[in-house]
This record gives structure tokens, C-alpha cells and sequence, in this order.
């Protein structure tokens, strides 16, 4: 065997030992149909997302951005709400997910919104603000409004700022002055509603498990059988719940405002407490990943809580009250501060080190949503943004910028159609990957090569 081949078949052997322990990461196309991406509102998000605080792009919307956005199909669907600068042009906007161009935009009556819309089968359902009360669909494709209903019977300022849920071909939206739940088909007709005991946060959606749904009103968080349309517990709280609920694992998880200062886990069979613990809840909702909670408090922290005990894993200091709902991803939790400050967070998930931070120069209490690699987050600076990591180089396969013994193996798993094989993996530009592919990987790994 020649020195080449033997040095080859040596590298390989190594590999192969290292191989069964590393994983690929991949970024996942994906969409983010709602607040919170998914009906039970964990916040939780599959695929890959920002390990940088790289701006792909802003668009300026004028007004203030205060809700979050929804994804699909490479578009982004966000509204603005009336700000400080004569509010010109207020609405939904339909952007396009590559460069931020505004594609269409329907003015929602003139009053813009600040609920995060929702989107399925070619509609988005976006509730109107600013003294209207109505619940919008709009045609994903062209902008125009296909029905709009009013919901909210004391509409203010917010006016409908809950954000849509849309499960099982219906959707669900809330009217906060007298804490109803409304349950729409997707041709506009009301099927039922479900009122609580009193009014609801003007912010505060609906969850729900599949079988139930879950929403706060008249100082109680509400359980509702979807099927009998009826009530299956209350459970009393000592003040307003000021988040939209999230469910995981057969327990709701919610927060209440300054006169009561708690985070509440309840069994949603039995309606009766698992635990509760201090927290001065916000607008900020909790997002659910891998057994933690994550959420924001007027505290000026970001926590993470054990989810089976509510006991404190770790807490950050942010620059401001946290009113944004964060969102987990890749490892990462995104959230951004309020009120003196108008910072985007990245922290580890797990160890609650700051990995990035961006300053959008003015408060910010809007919704991160993570789809395809990218962050979206608006600001009351009036734009929108999207964080989206630099092209990662040939060679680096696991995307830490850097060439390492470890790229090397993921390329011999492709190598060997363990995992798919990708472009950045194909060293020798041949047009596939093999074993020469990781030992110059490798080669260059040796040489400490920086990228």
C-alpha cells in the first residue's frame, strides 16, 4: 500500500470510530404559521436558526411594529400599528423572505394591527387595531380582504391585538373587552363562542391540546371542550392572566400581572395546580423546549424554569422589561427588551450565556419568529428585521465557522450515504463527496485553518 493510500485509510479509520457520536445539523425548510408557531404555542422551532446577530436585511414599515410575524411559503406576513411619525401607510404587509420586499399590503381599514396574524390554505387572519374591532382574511396570494367581522364590542386603542389560532380548519380569536372566544369557520361564519367571567389582557390568545382550548379571562385561565363546546374547568387566579397560554405534555403554563406576580402549571385533565412560583408576569408568554420554560418578566429578566417543578434553571438581565414572547430554536432562545431599550437577545438555551445581542435603537415589545435559518422581529423603530447567519464555507459542515476534526467525520458519514451529502462537503469539486473529501478536511483542520 502506498503512503497516500495507507495515510487515507488511516484517516478513514478514525473517522469511523468518531462518527456514531457527532450529529448534523441541517436547516430544515420550514414554515411559522402563528404566534408562537404552533397551536399548543410552545415557541418551539425545528431546523436551523441564527447563531449570529447577522442583518440579511430591514424594510421600513413606518409606525411601530409590536406584533410578530407568520412565514410561509417565502413570505412574510407582519402588521405595524399607529406610532409617532403620522403613521403614512398602516397595515398588513406581505414582504418577501430573501430581500424584505414589500410585495402587497392591505391597510386593515387604515388602522394597521398588532396581533401576530396566522395563515393557512392561502389565508391569513390578522385582527385590526386602533379603534377597530373587526377579525380580517385576506387572500395570502394578493392582499385583498376576502371577509372582515367585527368581534371586539369596546374596541380601543388595541383593538383586536389577540392573535389568531387556527386549528382543524377553524379560528379561534378572543375579544379581550368581554372575554369571549370566538370560533370562525374559514368562510367567516361564526360556528360558537364561549364567554369567560370578565374581560381578558388585551394581548392574551388562545392555546389548545387538539381536544381543548385554553384562554385567560375574568381572572380565571378557561378550559373549553372543543367537541361540546363547553366548559371543562376554571381555574381562579388571583389577577388578570396576562399571557397566552402554552401546553405541553397534558399541563398548561401561564403567568399573571402585579397583583398576584405568579407563573402557574395546572394539570389540564383536572383543571388542579401542578406548581407555581414567583414571576412578574408581562406580555411575555412562555415558549416550551426540551423540559424548560422559557419567559420574559417587568422583572427585566429572561428565565428558564424547570417545567416538571417550576425550581430556576437560569435567569438573564436584560436592558428593559421583557413584553416579547421568546422563541426557542437551534439551541437558542430569541427575545428582545421593552421600554429604555430596544435590544434582540440570542442566548444558549441551555446554559443561558449571551451569545449575540442587536440594538434596533427604540423599544421593542414584538414577537420573534424563527422559518428557514432566519430571525424576524419588528421594533417600534418601524422596521422589521431579519438575522440570518453568514454562508457557511466549504469545509465547515457543522457551522461554528470553524474546520475541525469534527467536519471531517460528518463528511466521511456522507461519504459513505450515512447522512445526504452537501455542497460545502465537496472539497475536490468533483461533484460528489468521498473519502479524499474528508481527509482534506481534515488536512485542513490540521493546519488550524480559520474561516
Amino acid at each position: 500500500m502506498s503512503p497516500i493510500a495507507r495515510s487515507i485509510a488511516t484517516a478513514a479509520a478514525v473517522l469511523l470510530i468518531a462518527i456514531s457520536v457527532l450529529l448534523l445539523p441541517q436547516v430544515v425548510a420550514a414554515e411559522y404559521p402563528m404566534f408562537h408557531n404552533d397551536p399548543q404555542r410552545t415557541g418551539n422551532v425545528s431546523g436551523y436558526a441564527p447563531a449570529t446577530g447577522t442583518l440579511m436585511w430591514n424594510t421600513s414599515l413606518t409606525g411601530f411594529v409590536g406584533g410578530g410575524a407568520c412565514i410561509s411559503n417565502g413570505r412574510v406576513y407582519v402588521s405595524n400599528w399607529p406610532g409617532m411619525d403620522g403613521n403614512p401607510n398602516l397595515g398588513l404587509f406581505c414582504l418577501d423572505e430573501s430581500d424584505g420586499s414589500v410585495i402587497w399590503t392591505n391597510p386593515l381599514a387604515g388602522n394597521g394591527g398588532v396581533s401576530t396574524p396566522a395563515i393557512e390554505c392561502g389565508r391569513v387572519f390578522a385582527g385590526a387595531t386602533y379603534f377597530s374591532g373587526d377579525l380580517y382574511c385576506i387572500d395570502a396570494s394578493d392582499g385583498t380582504t376576502i371577509w372582515n367581522l367585527n368581534v371586539e364590542p369596546s374596541s380601543g386603542y388595541h383593538g383586536v391585538a389577540s392573535s389568531p389560532l387556527i386549528h382543524n380548519s377553524m379560528v379561534y380569536v378572543v375579544s379581550s373587552s368581554d372575554g369571549r372566544l370566538h370560533a370562525f369557520d374559514f368562510d367567516g361564519t361564526e360556528q360558537w363562542n364561549y364567554s369567560a367571567s370578565g374581560s381578558s389582557d388585551n394581548y392574551m390568545s388562545a392555546a389548545t391540546d387538539g381536544s381543548k382550548l385554553f384562554f385567560g379571562g375574568g381572572n380565571a385561565m378557561n378550559c373549553v371542550n372543543i367537541a361540546t363546546q363547553t366548559e371543562e374547568w376554571t381555574f381562579v387566579v388571583g389577577d388578570k392572566v396576562t399571557t397566552t397560554p402554552a401546553v405541553c405534555d397534558g399541563v398548561v403554563y401561564f403567568a399573571t400581572g402585579k397583583s398576584e406576580k405568579k407563573l402557574y402549571a395546572v394539570d389540564i385533565a383536572t383543571g388542579t395546580i401542578v406548581w407555581s412560583r414567583y414571576l412578574y408576569g408581562s406580555l411575555s408568554s412562555p415558549a416550551i423546549s426540551g423540559g424548560r420554560i422559557y419567559i420574559g418578566d417587568k422583572d427585566k429578566k429572561i428565565n428558564s424554569i424547570n417545567a416538571s417543578d417550576g425550581s430556576e434553571v437560569w435567569n438573564q438581565t436584560l436592558g428593559g422589561v421583557c413584553q416579547s414572547s421568546p422563541v426557542v430554536a437551534n439551541g437558542m432562545v430569541y427575545v428582545t427588551a421593552n421600554y429604555g431599550q430596544g435590544t434582540v437577545y440570542g442566548f444558549d438555551a441551555d446554559t443561558g450565556d449571551l451569545i449575540w445581542t442587536y440594538d434596533t435603537g427604540n423599544w421593542n415589545m414584538a414577537q420573534p419568529a424563527v422559518s428557514d435559518g432566519t430571525l424576524f422581529i419588528g421594533s417600534d423603530s418601524g422596521y422589521l428585521y431579519a438575522f440570518r447567519d453568514p454562508p457557511i464555507p466549504k469545509g465547515d459542515l457543522n457551522r461554528d465557522w470553524t474546520v475541525t476534526a469534527a467536519d471531517a467525520a460528518i463528511a466521511l458519514r456522507m461519504a459513505v450515504g450515512a447522512v445526504p451529502a452537501i455542497e460545502e462537503a465537496d472539497m475536490s469539486c468533483d461533484g460528489r463527496v468521498t473519502s479524499l473529501d474528508a481527509l482534506m478536511i481534515l488536512q485542513v483542520a490540521a493546519g488550524g485553518t480559520k474561516l
